[in-house]
């Protein structure tokens, strides 16, 4: 009688773990289901919450599901999660067909977190490994953009002008060229602004040595000599017209840094009206905004001129 009752239960055992099995498994293979029909809709959170259901079945924790649901994640901009997940999809799937895709969205993440210096490496390990694949272009451009942001602007330059001239049908190659025409005109002010500054900086030195110079002209010292005298009103006639052609040097340094900036308004317009016509996501284009980062320089810079013009019209 015991040994019955034993088997019997023992049947019972069995039976009602083939049972969870069998639901378990119904319950994995339906919130897969749900998931890819999410997922063809464009429903991300729904494709992302039926995934994560299905990937905790064995049976489901699939390359297939992880790359929807990395691909899911990152349009829901729940970049954290997708970066774990597609670390784990790497070393858990690394022969699977989707391994470059994965490796680029990584590197896309990285560069979303602003982990520059990782976006690089990752993508450029992609490139060196998927030169043929057709995110190549997306991920040199990601590479430039990130040392854009680490202010390595000729290293950029190089990567933007290359997506220009052998990538010039991809979709990365408008903001490129862009770039590459904002890091010249980058160039071209910091010139203006380095020689307006030298300008007048003489200028400002140039005009204490000529008042100085009219403070020893009224001392008794100077006048009790005829020839010191002489030689020090010459002196102030070469300063005067020393600190004249200083004045006309800022005045067309700063007409043409104003022509410069003008330009760049131009620009910048032209390729925001030239972008905004392209057929591309505006989640896979960062913001355009151009050289912000030395903005309060830029503007001591510009303050001194001002106290500088300031200073020549009193004397004027």
């Amino acid at each position: 009688m015991k040994r019955n009752l034993k088997k019997l239960i023992t049947s019972l055992f069995f039976a009602t773990l083939t049972l969870m099995f069998c639901v378990a498994s119904e319950t994995g293979a339906f919130s897969f289901v749900e998931g890819c029909k999410a997922f063809s809709k464009g429903d991300w959170e729904n494709s992302v919450f039926m995934l994560k259901k299905a990937v905790a079945y064995k049976e489901y924790e699939t390359p297939d599901a992880y790359y929807m649901l990395i691909t899911a994640e990152v349009e829901l901009n729940d970049n954290k999660t997708a970066l774990d997940d597609c670390e784990f999809f790497l070393k858990q799937f690394p022969d699977s067909i989707y391994k470059s895709r994965v490796t680029y969205l990584k590197g896309k993440i990285l560069f979303n977190l602003k982990e520059y210096e990782k976006a690089i490496v990752v993508l450029s390990d992609f490139c060196h490994q998927n030169e043929d694949d057709d995110m190549y272009s997306y991920a040199l451009f990601y590479i430039a953009e990130s040392l854009y942001e680490n202010y390595q602007y000729d290293e950029a330059q190089v990567i933007y002008e290359r997506i220009v001239q052998d990538f010039s049908e991809s979709p990365k190659a408008p903001l490129s060229q862009f770039r590459v025409e904002s890091i010249l005109q980058r160039e071209r002010e910091e010139k203006l602004l380095y020689l307006l500054k030298q300008t007048g900086e003489e200028y400002l030195a140039a005009k204490e040595d000529y008042e100085r110079q009219l403070k020893m002209y009224n001392s008794d010292a100077v006048l009790s000599s005829r020839e010191k005298l002489i030689e020090t009103q010459q002196h102030n006639i070469e300063l005067n017209e020393r600190v004249s052609d200083l004045e006309k040097q800022i005045a067309m340094l700063q007409a043409q840094l104003a022509r410069e900036q003008e330009k760049q308004n131009s620009v910048l317009n032209q390729n925001v009206e030239n972008l905004d016509n392209d057929e591309v996501s505006g989640e896979d284009i960062p913001s355009m905004e151009p050289y912000d980062e030395k903005k309060e320089r830029v503007k001591a810079l510009k303050q001194k001129a001002k106290e500088v013009q300031s200073l020549m019209d009193k004397e004027n």
